[in-house]
């Protein structure tokens, strides 16, 4: 009789746990979505804390420049380090000219910011007992952990969605308009679209030139500079069939990187579908509201999912439980990770609400 499962008397050994960390995390690192905008990346903290420190500058424009009237238009606030692009004014070049002979006087300086956030465990687990190991032959660690990795990236992408949306600097809500203009598929919505972006770009955020590879590695690839939409498969549908501003990727010109389930664009915003993007119900059937998380450039630091050693399944044996476990029976198989993440400029990150039909 062929043997389809894992009979593994004693325990995994060290070729088959490391096979099984390798498929955890590639497969966990190919399903999550969010966290792939989080392209500034920090290493685990030392033993002595778990919290990692961040970085960040005020740059040097907005500590030269007083009084812009782009502030009106972002509502950031330059003395919190929130970035705004400066318009300098008529006739300022003046105060940058050099006499004869002169070095000229400072009107700056270079100012940092420390910011830091706690780094936590995360996991989960099984319980397997005797009858699945011995009398369920296609039962496999390898297709448990398969299925633990679907798991692990839905609440992994769960946590950065939620870091996203809080800490974004910029919310357009069309949601709690009169129907129909609060749809996705109105024209308040491409509306509310365009002023997000101006509001980014006054903002100092940068359209996104790169995102996390969908692999274990830290490496990135690179993509046409445009802003990026995380949203719900299902919302994007909508908008897909109603918007008559959209652009689905089968008219994009022919040099552009595609994004991982990217699905088309709308008003300069580039849009990504995802299964699990935030919808909820309005209570009226077939009705729902929608969150888009829009990024800009670098707005994230993260201990990042990708590399060695961030994710690991952790394997019990049957009978390893002692006295809790006094007959033998039950075994257990779980995965465990580590995240930590700070949005150091909400200036660079927006969220557009809006209601669609389904």
């Amino acid at each position: 009789m062929a043997i389809y499962g894992n009979p593994l008397g004693s325990g995994l050994g060290a070729e088959r746990r490391a096979y099984l960390d390798k498929m955890l995390l590639e497969n966990t690192a190919q399903k999550t979505m969010y966290d792939r905008l989080a392209t500034i990346t920090k290493p685990l903290p030392l033993k002595d804390s778990k919290r990692v420190e961040f970085e960040k500058w005020i740059t040097m424009k907005n500590l030269y420049f007083n009084g812009n009237v782009n502030e009106d238009f972002t509502g950031n606030d330059v003395a919190a380090g929130e970035e705004t692009l400066q318009m300098v004014q008529r006739d300022e070049y003046q105060n940058f000219m050099l006499d004869e002979g002169s070095s000229g006087t400072s009107k700056g300086q270079m100012k940092l910011i420390k910011m830091s956030t706690d780094v936590f465990a995360i996991g989960d687990w099984m319980p397997y007992t005797e009858e699945l190991e011995l009398f369920h032959n296609r039962w496999s660690t390898a297709e448990a952990t398969n299925q633990m990795s679907d798991m692990s990236a839905m609440v992994i992408d769960g946590f950065y969605r939620d870091l996203y949306f809080y800490g974004a600097g910029h919310i357009y809500d069309i949601s709690g308009d009169t129907a129909p203009a609060n749809n996705v598929t109105s024209a308040e919505f491409g509306t509310a679209s365009k002023h997000l972006v101006t509001a980014l770009k006054l903002s100092g955020a940068k359209e996104m030139s790169m995102i996390l590879s969908s692999s274990p590695n830290y490496g990135t690839v690179p993509v046409n500079a445009k802003f990026v939409a995380y949203g719900h498969v299902a919302a994007i549908d909508a908008m897909e069939e109603g918007n008559s501003d959209w652009i689905p990727i089968e008219k994009y010109a022919d040099r552009v990187t595609l994004l991982p389930n990217e699905r088309g664009m709308l008003k300069n915003i580039r849009y990504v579908e995802d299964a699990d993007g935030y919808i909820k119900s309005t209570g009226t059937p077939g009705e729902y509201f929608a969150e888009f998380v829009v990024g800009g450039k670098d707005h994230t630091a993260q201990v990042p999912l990708r590399g060695k050693g961030k994710l690991e399944t952790v394997y019990h044996q049957i009978g390893s439980g002692g006295t809790s476990d006094p007959l033998s029976r039950v075994g257990s198989l779980g995965w465990k990770g580590w995240l930590g993440a700070k949005v150091l400029y909400p200036e660079r990150l927006g969220i557009l609400k809006a209601v669609f039909n389904y």
